[in-house]
């Protein structure tokens, strides 16, 4: 495939900053060299647009089309212990020698560095030099193949008259029944052929199955191509991302990136894909990000240097793009635009004495142009700072497209998104997905229903209820809930405990001794449900309607009824009797079990010990009340879990000294909470949160205490922190 000339298609998309126009920039020559081309599909349809690529160009008699091979090399610390190996020397020798090397990509030359300043690596050098001798020629050499995640290449039909094929340019192997090059994707660069990218993302699949429900449940006509079509200036877009509430939207759903968003307060297309191109940990270090978010929020004036107007206008002055500086390099330097391509290039792969060659060439089109010396020298200079790190303004483009098409399905079909969203989470992404989305949505999570619930999330689109997914209770396998939901679908609902039982037991004949009594390979075949999934399921509340439960603790009836049916009885050890009468235990065995559930954390704290303590001294608060502006400097009474705890260190600015703090986040419910327990106060209660010595065994815990509300500048808005007299109490 040869790139014979690229032109620019307008009115794509209403977007003028996706305006990239590189002139013959990546043409194959003089001009510039071929790029990848890289296309992102959505992950559920990959293979297809692998095969699709087959058909298409392959023929009889005529392969065309294979994917890249790629390699891994030699390094250091693999080819000593080989060579080692070779030579008999001693392996606890080797080891040592090894386990002092702290970087894995350590050259032949930084081994003798090493060796100037550590004893043993020198006398290893003069003891066994033919060792090192053999490592100088090995290291870097291929030692193992594979195939490439997403380069596929397209050979060309013909060349100079004569049918060619893939073999003609490169030879080929067969990898697990696919056709893989021998060369790497840069030797393949050098043959002139064009690799193309098919990425697999799994946020267009989502996308589109978000879109198809929004069609079928209200009529809503969407397509991806129409929301990336429209203005992109949908209010409420904006509003949500202006509050941070960006949870599973492409891009923006770190803890960084809400803050950043949060502070630059977007408000148009353009502030999205600026997002994606100064998030990021070299512009974040030079202020770049800072200036930015100073700039639009009028705080501070853009400056701009000479003739650098055109190509920073929309972003206040600061270089964000290589596009930006290919057209700087251009209508300052008098580039052309496939040189300024060029400029990035090299700027970006450091290639020092060809950038200096170009330095001369800019600082006289520069003066040609008009442009005062000392201008010319400070963009050069913003050049070399900033071209290592600047981010290709068409793939922020199309990153800030993608990201504003989930936040508009997130703003208007807030339950149709949040449906998919969790479909799609993995565990510890589920609690933050359910707290944001009784913030911003109607949309709501309920315990499992047995005649409603299936392998996935099911949602009643008028009540806007999510029922929990059969699928995310534990131990409850695919095959377990495939049987129970055909049984439902084939015999009609459940009436009962003890129908389902019945139903879905009934070619299995087996009286069980306990829950956890095993089944043997035949039972499992007859039947993939056991005891233990039935009890399961009575505590993750899929029973609770059908067997008419008030409340939590009816569970434990429930539990019996089933235990009678498969042939046993509870024992004391299985429920104790001090618990069954427990609102918040049994919301924690549904917790623990299934990940959702409702505690009481109010009548946990009343029946506590350390109210009579707080009372008089603080106040009882739930933790989504905690955000309330009228809440700082408030001191408060909480009872929460410990979803996560970290220590961290920083540097007294009084003293000087190495101090170390600790944050905790804490969930009530769907509700979470950062709290800050400064250095003092954090030597004082380190052994009452972590009695097993670690910080892990902090977590999961229930956590009692008084603590002041304060807003943090970090995080824009309030948190939690303990103070000297602070009452703490762990259950």
């Amino acid at each position: 495939m040869k790139i014979i000339n690229i032109k620019f298609v307008q009115n794509i998309t209403p977007i003028k900053a996706i305006d990239c126009f590189v002139d013959q920039g990546y043409l194959q020559g003089k001009s510039g060299s071929l790029p990848d081309v890289d296309t992102d599909y959505e992950s559920l349809r990959l293979q297809d647009v692998r095969q699709y690529t087959e058909r298409r160009y392959n023929a009889p008699g005529q392969i065309r089309v294979f994917m890249a091979g790629t390699f891994t090399t030699l390094k250091l610390k693999a080819v000593l212990k080989d060579v080692s190996r070779v030579h008999r020397v001693p392996v606890n020798i080797v080891n040592y020698i090894t386990n002092v090397f702290e970087d894995g990509n350590m050259s032949w030359t930084d081994l003798f560095l090493l060796a100037a300043t550590n004893k043993k690596v020198h006398a290893f050098i003069m003891d066994y030099p033919q060792v090192i001798e053999d490592i100088r020629t090995l290291m870097g050499q291929p030692r193992s193949s594979s195939v490439h995640a997403s380069a596929q290449l397209i050979t060309p039909k013909e060349k100079d008259g004569r049918f060619m094929e893939a073999y003609d340019f490169t030879p080929l192997k067969k990898i697990d029944g696919q056709l893989v090059s021998e060369f790497s994707g840069y030797d393949l660069d050098e043959c002139g052929l064009l690799k193309n990218d098919s990425l697999a993302t799994q946020e267009l699949s989502k996308l589109r199955q978000t879109i198809e429900i929004c069609n079928d449940k209200y009529n809503a006509n969407l397509t991806f191509q129409n929301i990336v079509q429209s203005g992109l200036d949908d209010p409420k877009v904006y509003q949500l991302l202006q509050k941070g509430h960006t949870q599973n939207i492409f891009q923006f759903s770190s803890k960084g990136m809400i803050k950043f968003l949060v502070s630059m307060q977007p408000d148009k297309i353009e502030d999205l894909i600026a997002a994606n191109a100064l998030f990021r940990p070299a512009t974040l270090d030079s202020g770049s990000t800072d200036k930015y978010v100073d700039c639009k929020l009028g705080d501070a004036d853009p400056v701009y240097l000479w003739g650098t107007y055109n190509a920073m206008k929309n972003t206040y002055g600061v270089l964000c793009y290589q596009e930006q500086l290919a057209q700087i390099a251009r209508e300052v330097g008098k580039f052309s635009l496939s040189e300024g391509v060029k400029l990035v290039k090299l700027i970006s792969k450091k290639k020092v004495d060809k950038i200096l060659a170009l330095r001369d060439k800019f600082m006289a089109g520069a003066n040609e142009n008009g442009c005062p010396k000392e201008d010319a020298e400070a963009i050069w200079h913003m050049f070399e700072v900033a071209g290592g790190y600047l981010f290709n303004k068409s793939h922020a483009t199309a990153y800030a497209v993608t990201a504003y098409a989930g936040a508009y399905l997130k703003a208007n079909y807030p339950t149709a998104f949040y449906t998919i969203a969790l479909q799609w989470a993995k565990d510890d992404e589920i609690p933050t997905l359910m707290s944001e989305m009784e913030l911003c949505s109607e949309a709501k999570i309920v315990p499992p229903d047995i005649n409603v619930s299936g392998g996935t999330f099911i949602t009643d689109y008028e009540t806007n209820k999510i029922f929990w997914s059969l699928s995310r209770i534990k131990m409850l396998g695919a095959k377990a809930t495939e049987w129970i939901i055909n049984e439902r679908n084939v015999r009609g609902e459940f009436s009962s405990i003890e129908n389902f039982i019945e139903r879905i037991f009934r070619y299995k004949l087996k009286q069980y001794k306990y829950w956890d009594d095993p089944d043997n390979p035949k039972e499992v075949t007859k039947c993939p449900v056991n005891a233990r999934h039935v009890r399961h399921l009575i505590l993750s509340g899929c029973f609770d309607k059908v067997e008419n439960a008030q409340s939590v603790i009816e569970r434990y009836a429930i539990l019996e009824k089933a235990a009678k049916c498969l042939g046993f009885e509870i024992s004391e050890k299985d429920i104790p009797e001090d618990l069954r009468n427990k609102h918040y235990f049994w919301s924690q065995q549904q917790i623990a079990i299934s990940g959702i559930g409702a505690i009481d954390y109010k009548r946990i704290y009343d029946n506590s010990e350390a109210k009579p303590k707080i009372k008089g001294k603080a106040s009882w608060a739930l933790l989504k009340n905690i955000q309330d502006p009228d809440y700082d400097g408030k001191r408060v009474a909480i009872c929460a879990n410990i979803v996560d705890i970290e220590e961290k260190k920083f540097k007294d600015k009084k003293t000087g000294e190495n101090r170390v703090f600790c944050k905790l986040l804490l969930q009530q419910n769907n509700d979470l909470v950062e709290m800050v327990i400064w250095n003092d106060e954090w030597m004082n209660v380190r052994a009452i949160l972590c009695k097993g010595g670690s910080l892990s065994s902090a977590k999961n815990k229930m956590l009692i205490c008084s603590a002041q509300v304060k807003y943090s500048d970090y995080t824009g808005g309030n948190n939690l922190q303990l103070y000297k007299s602070s009452i703490i109490d762990i259950l």
